[in-house]
Order: C-alpha cells, then structure tokens, then sequence
C-alpha cells in the first residue's frame, strides 16, 4: 500500500493512505458528492480515450451534476468539482496529478465519475473538446511522459455514440441493425489491448466520440435494440463490419489468414451495394512517392511491386515488392493499402479489391469497394433498409446463420478473426512499377 508522502498544508482533513503525494495549497471543495453505483461488467465499456495521441495534460469539466475525484483502489472522494468548473489533469514522472484551484493532488492513478449519471467534457491543449458520460480513469501512459485515459462508458451511451460515428445513414432499419452489430462487437470481441481497457477509441475497435455526437435516431436504435447481440449455435459472434462491399463480400479467413473458417462470415454475392458510391473507384498515386513510402516501410529501395494472387471474392491477396538490390518479398495486400494509405499524403487505396497499372509518373489504381470486406456491409445495410428490409433481414443476410438473442441468454463468446500473417507468394503476377 502506498503511503502519503508529503502534505504541505498541515492541518487539513485527513486523507487515505493510498495517495502518493497529495498537495493541498486551499481546502478545496467539500466531499459529500457520490459517484455512480459500478454498472453490471454487461452494462459498459472500458474504452481508451484519444489513442494514438500522446496526451500530455487535458482539462476536464463536469457539466450540470458535480464530479468526485478519487483513488482507483478506493471508495471515498478525496475532492469534489461542482458543475463547469475545470481541473487541470496531467502527469508528473510516474504519478498522475489533477489541479484544481489551489488544491493539487498526485497518485498512481485517479478515479473522476459524475454523480447522477453526469457528463463531463474533456479537451486537450490542440482544442479537441468531447463530452462523455461515465466515469474516466487516468494513469500513467505504458510509454512515453503521457497520460492513459479510460473511459467506463454506459453501453447504451457507447452504443448510441458508435452508430452515429460509424453510420450515420439516417434509416431506421440499417441503423438498428448497425446498433446490435456495435453492442456485440463491444461485448465480445477479442482483447487486443491490455488488461487496463476492452477498446480504443478509433478504427482500431469501433469510432467512439463520446455523448455530444449521439444523434436522436442512433440513440433511439441503441433503445429499440437494447440488450441484443448477434449469435451462431447460441454463443456471440465476432460482428465485424466495413463500409462497402464493392458486389461481393468476403470469407473471414481470405482476410485474416490465420484464423478458421467461420460459419457465420461467408462471402457472398452482395446485390445492395448498387447505389454506394464507393461500389466502384480510381485512385492515381505519385510513383515516386508510393515508392518511397514503400521504402520507408522496408527500410531499404524499392523500385516496384507485382501484382499478386487474387482471393475467391475477387480481392488482393498479396503484393510482392521489388527490391532496388534484385531481390523480392511477400507483402500482404491489406499492409501494402495501409502503408500507402499512411504515408502518402492525400491518397485512398478504399480496398484490396483493385487492379493497377503505370500512366507515365503515376499509378492508377481502379478498385471496388471500401474496406475489408467481412460481415456487414453498411451502404448495403442501407439500401436494403431503403427497399424495405427489417433489421432482422439485413443481419441475416450479412451474417450466415445467426440469431438475434438477449445477452442474458448468452454462452462463452466465439471464436474471433485474428490479425492475417503473411500468404503465400505468386511468382507469375504481371510487374507493375517499371
């Protein structure tokens, strides 16, 4: 147990033996504000604020109900901010530390919740300004002199922000079935994060913007679908989804390549993707920055790629890059799309559903679709909301076999799609990049 270890004001009111060093210039507000009762583990989400931003002090302000600050490990509040008033959190060395006025407090990690199911707003020194419900949890970041901070979000509100961040489409019936694909993706997806949080708050798990972007149909489809989840032989499957299918979806393991056939993620022939306007797409890219780009990612010269084996549904499978040194190697299509993605600026390679060819100093590449390809295809979501179809229709034909169920009917969850290891490599594809 860690013990106080220095308090320069003496005489204030005792605090717990858990904080690391409290500083205490001004009494403070008083501590008779109580934070929301822990939901039930099946009623929120653990979500990373800002990931992949090194944050390095943010400031946070309770809005209509107050906020209690306190110890991760313990139950009483240590200081009290009532409505729009700012702390200042940041980080100094190992500790965390939040100020507030004259009262400054440092620990290993602290613990701000609203009362009455508050929210708060959190902005950074850029001016990004987001509001959350829920409470948020701030610690030392693993690397770097940043701060982690984690939000436990209600699931309804994290649902509710997910659809208006990831469809945004406006019909009832696309935008209720995207509602139960997010809860069964928050829910039971893999943790590919530390034991700390369940998911980031960008494309790495699902877009996650906090309460203030939550528009009036997302948040009544979270209430319509409330408490369901999607499920094969009655365990919660892997829900993933993307944006446009380009007429075909595709097989999980065409996509992740180390991981089994899953029944419920079958590629198929997708008529509803007509009308989006990503069905099909040209891309050109400057040759000589492609080509850096890619050196960049191999740390050695390269001077063009080949064209690799294509997968039953039509998409990449793999590039191979040519060496300025004569030799070769494998790359995965969906690396190669993200390292030109990345470091190319104002390119958009939507797939690895494309074909490509050299015009002069370009790259012009003609592809379909936009995104992985697997489960729900959200244009196509839409259009056969627009012809109709319910929500229950839309996730049956997306996803093979399912069933709709309440999470209290739930078993142990399914096995999950894993990242893709490299395939093997085709020797006979034509060379693009000469």
């Amino acid at each position: 147990m860690a013990q106080i270890s220095q308090i320069l004001r003496p005489g204030v009111w005792g605090l717990p033996e858990r904080v690391l060093a409290v500083v205490l210039l001004g009494a403070g507000a008083p501590l008779s504000a109580s934070a929301q009762s822990p939901p039930d583990s099946a009623d929120w989400v653990q979500v990373r604020l800002h990931h992949g931003t090194d944050v390095e002090s943010a400031r946070l302000t309770p809005k209509r109900h107050p906020l209690s600050v306190r110890l991760s490990s313990g139950d009483s509040p240590i200081l009290r901010l009532s409505p729009d008033e700012t702390m200042t959190l940041g980080r100094r060395q190992g500790d965390v530390h939040a100020r507030h006025e004259e009262a400054n407090l440092y620990a290993r990690s602290l613990r701000l919740a609203p009362s009455n199911g508050g929210s708060w707003t959190l902005t950074l020194p850029s001016g990004s300004t987001r509001t959350y419900t829920g409470r948020l949890t701030l610690r030392p970041a693993d690397s770097g002199a940043g701060l982690q901070l984690v939000n436990r979000v209600p699931l309804q509100d994290y649902v509710a922000s997910v659809v208006a961040a990831e469809y945004g489409l406006g019909d009832r019936a696309g935008t209720r079935a995207m509602a139960v694909v997010a809860r069964t993706y928050a829910l039971f997806s893999s943790k590919h994060f530390d034991e700390d949080y369940d998911h980031v708050d960008g494309t790495a798990s699902q877009v996650y913007r906090g309460d203030a972007v939550i528009t009036e149909p997302a948040r009544r489809a979270a209430q319509e679908t409330r408490g369901q989840v999607l499920t094969y032989d009655g365990a919660p499957i892997q829900s993933v989804y993307f944006s446009s299918s380009g007429g075909h979806t595709a097989d999980n393991e065409d996509i992740w390549t180390d991981s089994p056939s899953l029944p419920y993620l079958r590629g198929k022939k997708d008529p509803y993707d007509q009308g989006s306007p990503k069905h099909r797409w040209t891309t050109r890219v400057n040759r000589r920055a492609l080509l850096r780009a890619l050196s960049l990612h191999h740390g050695t010269s390269v001077d063009g790629f080949l064209l690799g084996d294509r997968t039953s549904n039509g998409r990449r499978a793999t590039i191979r890059v040519l060496f300025s040194n004569d030799s070769e190697a494998a790359m995965e299509a969906s690396t190669f799309r993200s390292v030109v993605n990345e470091r190319v600026d104002g390119v958009s390679l939507k797939s690895t559903w494309f074909d490509a060819r050299r015009d002069g100093p370009e790259y012009v590449f003609s592809g379909r679709g936009h995104g992985h390809g697997v489960g729900l295809n959200q244009w196509g979501a839409h259009a056969m909301a627009e012809q109709g179809k319910s929500y229950r229709e839309i996730l049956s034909f997306y996803y093979t076999g399912v069933e709709i169920r309440q999470l209290d009917e739930m078993s142990s969850p399914a096995a999950v799609a894993q990242d893709p290891l490299s395939p093997p490599v085709d020797s006979t594809a034509p060379r693009v990049g000469w």
